[in-house]
């Protein structure tokens, strides 16, 4: 226990600092894949001479890279996170890697013991933060200054508590059992990058695997629950239909209409959702095609998702939908493609282990007032099931832990925001897991 209490010692003086860094990284938002300035700034707070970051291919598989953006795009975000306090020799680092965020650390610990996966995801939404004095970061001067860009689903917080976790373990390195490997994961919005990093075997040594996400509390205070259940499948891809243009008043036989098809299908995907299984969903969340009222539109894309509270229903859903899609293109004369953009299944933590982290919360983190083994999951989705698919596939156990606090508003929201206190208990929460895993006697 006097080790135990040593970490949380060590906690207590990074309290300020957490929000500290929590606070630089919201003025500084990005999107998935172009999280430069966010992992340049994870490796300026925690290397040392013998303690590096793995970079790039190094934990990725540029194979199972999706929707990854263009080289004109990566090269205009490296330059605005350079022009926002990004070290340039660890973006030139990041280059030499295949161009790639994202990091992981290794803390070796004294002794022999478990191998623990550690996940904090890293980018942001594409929402526009508002300029009103009613919301706490705007009014404290420290709103998004991205244009688009906004932290509204408390990615700064994670990684704020992933960069002080991994401070407080190498500090105290000495003390620990076996190792543990913090990874800062680029695209986990639109499921994105755990699948690639998952696919460059960073995992497979994995005996534990912990993710943690602020959700809102039902109450007024800060809570844990040591794992959700029943997170959703999900997929996310885009539909490009392709028609021929033709005057719609003279010669409209002449066309082949492409928003037609585009809606034809919609209408009939909508279709399929009801499943035995599960429950299932689907979202066309874009569309637009067409140039002008009296043409006959050559080209339709939309973009949409399917989600599954088990995969096999999601995967029903999206196999539904490309034959709606197929169905309606060839019934307007029109080519099409689908293209995937971002997948994730369903999955949810061990039951057992998150009741030995909820007991070991409540004994030791005075920050937090209520705790709980498990959050049921109402439909979101979270890439972190890839990694805790790897670890359970090895015979270890994971936990996606839920902090919960109140928040401005939801996730997702413009307004969202949460009581920043509650980046110690996640800190703490951290450690607590550990402790149960075996790391931290």
């Amino acid at each position: 226990m006097i080790k135990l209490n040593t970490f949380f010692e060590t906690a207590d003086k990074y309290a300020e600092e957490c929000i500290r860094i929590r606070r630089d990284l919201h003025m500084y938002p990005e999107a998935g894949w172009t999280e430069f300035r966010t992992t340049a700034k994870v490796l300026e707070f925690l290397e040392t001479e013998d303690f590096r970051a793995e970079l790039g291919t190094d934990i990725i598989n540029p194979d199972y890279v999706m929707a990854y953006p263009g080289e004109e795009e990566l090269m205009a975000h490296r330059f605005r996170a350079m022009s926002q306090g990004a070290d340039r020799s660890i973006i030139r680092r990041m280059e030499e890697k295949g161009g790639y965020s994202g990091a992981m650390f290794t803390v070796e610990g004294a002794e022999d013991g478990p191998t623990v996966i550690l996940r904090f995801d890293m980018d942001c939404m594409g929402v526009d933060e508002p300029e009103d004095n009613a919301h706490y970061p705007y009014a404290m001067d420290f709103a998004s200054k991205n244009a688009g860009l906004m932290h509204a689903c408390g990615h700064d917080a994670h990684t704020a508590m992933g960069m002080v976790v991994t401070r407080i373990l190498y500090e105290n390195r000495h003390l620990l059992k076996g190792k543990v490997k913090v990874i800062f994961q680029p695209a986990e919005e639109g499921v994105r990058g755990a699948y690639a990093m998952v696919q460059s075997g960073i995992a497979d040594d994995g005996d534990f695997a912990l993710g943690i996400h602020i959700y809102p509390s039902d109450g007024p205070y800060t809570a844990l629950a040591g794992t959700q259940t029943g997170l959703y499948a999900t997929r996310k891809w885009d539909v490009n239909l392709t028609g021929k243009t033709a005057h719609a008043g003279g010669a409209p036989q002449e066309g082949n209409h492409a928003i037609m098809a585009a809606v034809n299908a919609i209408s009939a995907m909508n279709g399929f959702l009801q499943d035995g299984r599960g429950v299932g969903r689907l979202n066309v969340g874009t569309i637009e095609g067409g140039t002008a009222r009296n043409v006959i539109p050559g080209y339709c894309r939309f973009e949409a998702e399917s989600r599954g509270s088990e995969t096999v229903v999601e995967e029903r859903i999206f196999e539904k939908a490309e034959g709606c899609v197929k169905a309606a293109a060839e019934m307007f004369g029109c080519e099409y493609e689908i293209t995937t953009t971002g997948m994730s299944p369903a999955g949810g933590g061990d039951e057992d282990l998150a009741a030995e982290i909820a007991a070991a919360a409540s004994e030791l983190i005075p920050e937090l007032e209520k705790t709980t083994p498990v959050q049921v999951n109402t439909g979101t989705a979270d890439d972190f099931c890839f990694i805790m698919d790897r670890v359970h596939a090895n015979g270890g156990k994971a936990c996606y832990m839920s902090l919960q606090t109140q928040l401005a508003a939801g996730l997702h929201n413009s307004y969202y925001d949460f009581d920043e206190s509650v980046l110690l208990a996640g800190v703490k929460a951290c450690i607590a897991a550990l402790h149960v895993t075996g790391t931290i006697a």
